[in-house]
C-alpha cells in the first residue's frame, strides 16, 4: 500500500496576503461604486430638479399672485415710488461723488486777472 503525500503548497509571505487584501478591497469597492453610481446620480438629479423647481416657482407665484391681487392704483403708486427712489439715489450719489472728488490745488503760477490794478502799484 502506497501512501501518497500531497505536496505542500509554497508558503505565502505576509506581504502577499496584505497585497491580496488590498487588491480584493479595491475590486470590491470599484464594483460597489459602479453599482451604486446610477442610483445616486438619479437621486441627485431629482433633488436638484426639486430645488430648482421650488426656487423658480415661489417667486413667480408670488409675483403672479400679487399682480392679480393688487389693484392697479397700488401698482402705479409702487412704480412711481420706485422711480422716485432711484432718482433720489442718483442725486445722492452724484452729490457724494462731487463732495469726495479732490479739488484741484491752486497753482501760484496761475494768476487770474480780475480787472483791478495789482497791489502796490
Amino acid at each position: 500500500m502506497e501512501t501518497h503525500e500531497t505536496p505542500n503548497p509554497p508558503e505565502k509571505k505576509q506581504f502577499d496576503s496584505v497585497r491580496d487584501a488590498v487588491e480584493s478591497a479595491m475590486n470590491d469597492a470599484r464594483d460597489k461604486a459602479r453599482e451604486a453610481a446610477p442610483k445616486v446620480k438619479s437621486t441627485m438629479a431629482e433633488v436638484v430638479f426639486d430645488i430648482a423647481y421650488g426656487a423658480a416657482f415661489v417667486p413667480f407665484f408670488a409675483g403672479a399672485f400679487a399682480s392679480e391681487f393688487v389693484p392697479q392704483q397700488v401698482k402705479d403708486g409702487l412704480a412711481k415710488g420706485a422711480e422716485a427712489g432711484k432718482s433720489a439715489a442718483r442725486k445722492a450719489r452724484d452729490t457724494a461723488r462731487d463732495a469726495i472728488k479732490p479739488k484741484p490745488a491752486a497753482n501760484p503760477d496761475d494768476v487770474v486777472d480780475v480787472g483791478g490794478e495789482p497791489a502796490g502799484a
